[in-house]
């Protein structure tokens, strides 16, 4: 109801109705986890998962409810800290979320940060402190002692301006009980607090070698589907048939024991059965048990679907001999990778049981362990565009601001992919790349190295082409067309996100600034929106500075970069305006025509000054 048009008392209900359900949910699911604790029902899973990734999913979900109130959220993780670890990250990211929620709820100015610290290590355990600062209103000391109590808040009474239920904390308490840590708080009244607990995590077998099953092609591979809903059938075996997979269908346990013992005596047998857990007569664990037992039925990678996930479950499963574990329902690209990675433990040698179970966050998680990303740009908004993309396409990235530091990064790190600007201050993208390659010489691997440019003249494409770029994109960067050339060099051949192509305007009259066309640049991120026209302010404020300076100097190098600088920013926001009188000061700046690059710099200030009114207007 919300995304169609409302008039504002209409607005105004309904948005009460969201936030009065979304505030009854969170009541019921904290009175139905209280019950589990006091019933001794509380169970937590052991799987793999990142750390760091856990923390980075519980500020993105707070960050929109932070930036509402004006406060800064971030997290600082410790170097020692390991990354890839065993435990259960719902439970994890609950407690997490709980006490970042309250640092929110109680804080009006100021900062909420997450730190993460080493407090104990051996061989197979680490122990990690997890503390929450926040600068708010504080906890009196006198009502200290009553925080960790069920249905209990430091204010009470009936006029109280925070609401809750009482429950979080405690329920918070028992899960860091569970995980094998503790749970306290330090706060001063007025002061702020800081809320800590700790938990121990097992580590991963082989994390310190970030051990990896291989990836196997799905294309040719059997498989079977046992689920005894239709439309699941129907949809998983479209998928499968679409990836060139030899798929059959069956709706119970007992057609697919037959199914498997046919394929068996054939000699043609199941390479991978997808099993749902919840169907009549036998369910997917008795179905499991079954097809283990038997030694005629051969020994196929066996995958579970479930729509009803249980915590402990996913350990059971792996005992049983499942490879993978899965909940519905299950994205298109999961499942892919997913299947991939469990048709390589076969390659992989494991014996009876692979050793660690391939999950939804193992699936989402080892792109950003294999593939890494160089960004070399010095535009910032180049940069922010760049850098969000990548991180929306799941690979990691570093950001460097011009050709050496590209070069001893490179040095450093084992990249993927490097996007390289053409034009940069100390060390263009062409003279970087040369010393990239040099470096490379007799080497078996060869980085590919996109350069990102304003001039796509066939001329230009080639001077990158020989000093050893492997393709190009032309400025502004479109989204989608970076995250489509981004696939091409190290994605695995699943569907690029869905970034729509930004819509031509009518006629070609260049707006002051057009919202629109840049919103559906960035694919309606409007948090994006917001960052990137708030740094092109500030960026085209200090680069005004810096061409006065120029032309008072008479530096007609520096003017001509510094404008082309800020031309490329103004396109990159579709501030038609301000780039084309930048273009022009830059030209005039080439030729040293000062009286021209006089009247050039004020069509910028004035071009500028119109932005800002239609930004604060809009």
């Amino acid at each position: 109801m919300l995304d169609t048009e409302l008039d504002d008392e209409q607005r105004d209900h309904a948005e009460t109705i969201l936030e009065s359900s979304n505030a009854l949910l969170a009541i019921i699911n904290d009175i139905l986890d209280f019950s589990k604790v006091e019933a001794g029902r509380l169970e937590l899973e052991v799987i793999d998962f990142d750390l760091r990734i856990a923390i980075e999913e519980v500020l993105d979900l707070l960050a929109v409810r932070a930036q509402e109130k004006g406060l800064e959220i971030a997290s600082l993780v410790e170097p020692g800290v390991p990354s890839r670890v065993k435990g259960d990250p719902g439970r994890l990211r609950q407690i997490l979320i709980n006490l970042v929620s309250n640092a929110i709820k109680f804080t009006e100015h100021g900062e909420v940060i997450i730190h993460a610290t080493l407090d104990q290590e051996s061989e197979h355990l680490s122990t990690i402190r997890f503390a929450v600062t926040d600068t708010g209103i504080g906890i009196p000391k006198d009502r200290m002692d009553r925080l960790f109590k069920s249905f209990s808040q430091v204010d009470s009474s009936t006029t109280r301006r925070y609401g809750g239920t009482g429950l979080g904390l405690a329920i918070s308490m028992q899960l860091a009980n569970l995980m094998g840590g503790e749970i306290g708080v330090e706060s001063e009244e007025g002061k702020g607090s800081t809320f800590w607990f700790t938990c121990r995590l097992e580590h991963q077998r082989g994390a310190d070698t970030e051990e990896e099953f291989p990836l196997e092609p799905i294309e040719g591979q059997r498989i079977l589907v046992v689920d005894d809903n239709q439309t699941n059938r129907a949809v998983l075996s479209q998928q499968l048939n679409r990836w060139g997979c030899h798929c059959e269908v069956v709706a119970d346990g007992r057609s697919a024991l037959d199914a498997i013992r046919v394929r068996a005596s054939a000699g043609t047998p199941f390479d991978l059965v997808l099993i749902d857990s919840l169907m009549p007569e036998m369910d997917g664990q008795q179905l499991a048990s079954a097809i283990r037992a038997d030694a005629v039925l051969g020994d196929p990678v066996l995958v579970m679907i479930t729509s009803s996930a249980r915590r402990g479950e996913a350990s059971r499963f792996h005992e049983l001999g499942f490879v993978a574990y899965l909940t519905k329902p299950v994205k298109r690209s999961q499942l892919y990778d997913c299947l991939r990675a469990a048709l390589g433990t076969r390659r992989h040698g494991e014996s009876e049981k692979p050793q660690r179970l391939i999950t939804r966050h193992s699936v989402v998680e080892r792109k950003k362990y294999t593939k890494r990303i160089l960004v070399a740009e010095d535009n910032p908004i180049n940069q922010k565009v760049a850098l969000r993309v990548i991180e929306k396409l799941g690979y990691r990235a570093d950001a460097v601001a011009n050709g050496m530091e590209a070069v001893s990064a490179v040095k450093r790190l084992p990249y993927d992919l490097i996007l390289m600007d053409g034009q940069m201050p100390e060390m263009d993208g062409i003279e970087a790349t040369r010393i990239i390659r040099q470096g490379e010489s007799g080497a078996k691997r060869r980085i590919p190295i996109v350069a990102l440019t304003a001039h796509a003249m066939q001329g230009d494409r080639d001077r990158y082409i020989a000093a050893g770029m492997d393709d190009y994109l032309a400025k502004p960067l479109q989204p989608r067309e970076l995250a489509e050339m981004i696939e091409r060099y190290v994605g695995d051949g699943t569907t690029v996100p869905e970034i729509p192509k930004e819509r031509p305007g009518k006629g070609s009259r260049k707006p002051v600034f057009n919202r629109r066309a840049l919103l559906a640049r960035l694919d309606n991120d409007t948090e994006l929106f917001d960052e990137l026209v708030q740094v092109f302010l500030a960026d085209c404020d200090a680069q005004f500075g810096r061409m006065r300076s120029a032309l008072s100097q008479r530096d007609a190098t520096s003017l001509s970069r510094l404008a082309h600088t800020l031309k490329g920013s103004a396109l990159n926001v579709e501030a038609g305006d301000i780039a084309d009188s930048a273009r022009t000061l830059e030209a005039s700046a080439a030729k040293q025509d000062w009286e021209l690059v006089d009247a050039a710099l004020k069509d910028v200030e004035l071009a500028l000054q119109k932005f800002k009114s239609v930004i604060v207007v809009s």
